[in-house]
């Protein structure tokens, strides 16, 4: 008794009733159950659509207008219940009629236990294999048609298409009947500038040749340019020649288009990098000839001066005029006076100490003003207190975008007015500048050598800030920058 199949349900098709009996009491014996003897076509169909058994065993040659053939292509295409024929002889005519209805053995006649067991076993195991292959197959179409990459199988020989997902409509633009209808259309709407490299790949792949994942740029059914990345699998027939292409393509532009953005990015970052090094070296040379021209000279005199009154007071030191050392002495005096100025000067140029003593908004005043009266630019501000916590890290950021905002209005925006707002709302610290200037277009504001703001951005940014810039041509500029308060402490 066959215990795999213990339970299977089998209708017997036979129109001589004492070998149609001694066939089910064969199958009872092997473990099987009987769910029914007919003796023509028609009724064979009924009592398969109504049983619906596992398996049916099927005499080719019965009575009446419809044979056995014709029954079991009309039972397995209806109902998918696998047939097993039941024949006398197998002529190659029958052979060759029962090949169209999907036979799944055939037992001869006379029968005997071995072979209808043999002949059933072999039956179902063959529709559990089918089956199974049949739900392997759904389940690999449904997750190709669900998949957000196209999937695509390509003969090398004429290059036509056996099968492209529906993911190319995203991809491409064009329907899988498309593809069907217009063999290599890849080829087609791929980029001019792109076509050799494609190409060239392709025939490596197509003479069997490893090639890396192929990138390359189409035009999509829409007019678009659109970069595609192709990973590709060769099939080999059986003589080991490649026969098919089996790809999957992923839409990698918005990847590209990060990559080119991460690259100017990063160049802009250089150029950068450059131009504060080269700030650096500008403030060194600026600092050593200030004390170099200025301090230098003034302490040289000073020095000289001193040295003058030492020696005339050596020489006679009894007819010593007081009056004449008093003046040399007043003289000597201013002199150090100026050179006192002068390093204040030098120090608050590098950096105010009002920012120190007063906070953020009193030396954006204080720098407002020193701006008014440097360029005739009118400077207003609106400014909150500074009752706000910030931290002296972004107060001098802060500070140091509001210099390279007027000096980049000062040098470019042919502004006669500005207004410096700063406001704190909701936890953020917010300044905005804003000019009556020609404006400034967004491929100045893109461009590398646009270093004051990229600076500006990079100063926002540090600090987990953000920095925005709107502008309208011929009526103004506004430069806004935002940057997160520091929680306050409790005194």
């Amino acid at each position: 008794m066959n215990l795999i199949f213990r339970s299977l349900k089998i209708l017997i098709v036979e129109d001589e009733k004492i070998i149609a009996k001694d066939i089910e009491a064969t199958i009872k014996r092997l473990g099987y159950e009987s769910v029914g003897i007919v003796s023509n076509a028609e009724d064979a169909i009924k009592k398969a659509g109504e049983m619906k058994p596992g398996l049916v065993l099927m005499d080719i040659t019965l009575k009446g207008g419809t044979d056995g053939v014709e029954a079991a292509k009309i039972i397995n295409d209806t109902f998918d219940i696998p047939v097993v024929y039941l024949t006398a002889h197998q002529d190659e005519d029958t052979v060759e009629r029962t090949m169209f209805t999907n036979s799944y053995g055939f037992i001869t006649k006379p029968l005997d236990d071995r072979d209808i067991n043999s002949a059933i076993s072999a039956a179902i195991y063959r529709y559990d294999v089918e089956n199974k292959l049949k739900e392997a197959e759904e389940r690999y179409f449904r997750l190709t048609e669900n998949a957000m990459d196209m999937i695509l199988s390509q003969s090398l020989e004429d290059l036509a298409y056996n099968y492209v997902n529906r993911a190319c409509i995203n991809i491409t633009g064009y329907a899988p009947a498309d593809f069907y209808l217009r063999p290599n259309l890849i080829e087609e709407i791929v980029k001019p500038d792109w076509m050799e490299h494609y190409k060239r790949n392709f025939r490596r792949l197509a003479a069997g040749e490893a090639v890396n994942d192929i990138e390359f740029m189409i035009r999509h059914k829409s007019g678009e340019d659109r970069w595609l990345n192709q990973r590709s699998t060769i099939v080999k027939n059986s003589a080991g020649k490649p026969q098919t292409v089996e790809a999957i393509i992923t839409n990698v532009t918005q990847r590209r288009l990060y990559e080119k953005k991460l690259e100017e990015t990063t160049e802009k970052l250089r150029a950068y990098s450059n131009h504060l090094q080269k700030a650096r070296e500008d403030e060194r040379y600026f600092i050593s000839r200030e004390i170099h021209d200025q301090l230098g000279q003034d302490l040289t005199v000073l020095k000289m001066d001193i040295s003058f009154i030492r020696k005339k007071a050596a020489k006679q030191p009894e007819k010593a005029n007081t009056e004449e050392l008093v003046k040399e002495l007043t003289k000597i005096n201013l002199a150090i006076d100026d050179i006192i100025n002068k390093v204040r000067k030098i120090a608050t140029d590098l950096r105010p100490n009002v920012l120190d003593k007063l906070g953020l908004s009193e030396a954006i005043v204080w720098h407002a003003g020193e701006f008014e009266k440097r360029t005739k630019i009118k400077c207003d501000t609106d400014l909150c207190d500074d009752g706000f916590s910030l931290g002296i890290e972004k107060s001098i950021s802060m500070f140091r975008i509001v210099q390279e905002t007027l000096t980049n209005i000062a040098r470019h925006s042919g502004a006669d007015k500005v207004l410096i707002k700063l406001e704190n709302i909701n936890g953020w610290l917010i300044l905005t500048i804003s000019d009556n200037g020609k404006g400034i277009t967004n491929e100045e504001i893109e461009r590398t050598s646009s270093l004051g703001i990229v600076g500006m951005k990079e100063r926002a940014l540090l600090f987990g800030g953000l920095w925005g810039i709107e502008s309208e041509m011929g009526k103004f500029t506004k430069i806004e920058v935002k940057v997160p308060l520091d929680p306050k402490v409790d005194s």
